[in-house]
């Protein structure tokens, strides 16, 4: 379950930015069909930049967490 846990954040990181892309999509095209065309456009575009920046955090987190493991002990033995 905790294997290769970095590796899991990472794909967790790629998901989040899927999921928010086809949601905010989908949510602007819904603002369009009422009516409110250029408010449809900034939720899409402002919904995809948010996912886009959001996931950097978790894939980041995801990165750290494998750079650390791969790294040796300070201070330990040769």
């Amino acid at each position: 379950m905790f294997d290769n846990i970095g590796g899991k954040i990472k794909t967790l990181a790629k998901a989040q930015f899927g999921i928010g892309v086809v949601a905010f999509c989908i949510a602007g095209i819904s603002v369009m069909s009422v009516g409110n065309v250029l408010l449809g456009i900034l939720t899409i575009g402002l919904g995809l930049l948010g996912s886009w920046i959001g996931s950097f955090f978790t894939y980041g987190l995801g990165e750290l967490i494998e750079t650390t493991r791969t790294q040796p002990k300070y201070g330990a033995a040769s």
